[in-house]
């Protein structure tokens, strides 16, 4: 489960192992300019769950939260909350 948020790409595909989906985010953000190294954040073992879905969940929210806490950081300012589609395509109400 990979999406692009505010410039980083982010892979939110969980782990399976011991019979549960173990969630992750690994935040990867390169630059076009050449002289600048590309960046690499990974949020481990966040949590685990039963379903793949809530892992992934998981993993995406701790990757929008860190994302916004270091553009906070930067813009001394808050970000702004991204539109998170879900990938089942459900409309929850």
């Amino acid at each position: 489960m990979t999406f692009s948020y505010h410039g980083w790409i982010v892979d939110a595909t969980p782990d399976f192992s011991f019979g549960l989906f173990f969630a992750h985010a690994r935040l990867t953000r390169s630059s076009s300019d050449d002289d600048v190294d590309t960046e690499m954040h990974i949020e481990r073992n966040l949590a685990w769950f039963d379903s793949e879905e809530e892992a992934i969940q998981c993993g995406r929210q701790s990757a929008i939260a860190w994302i916004n806490e270091r553009d906070d950081d930067i813009s001394g300012g808050q970000a702004t909350q991204p539109f998170v589609q879900r990938s089942d395509s459900r409309i929850d109400t």
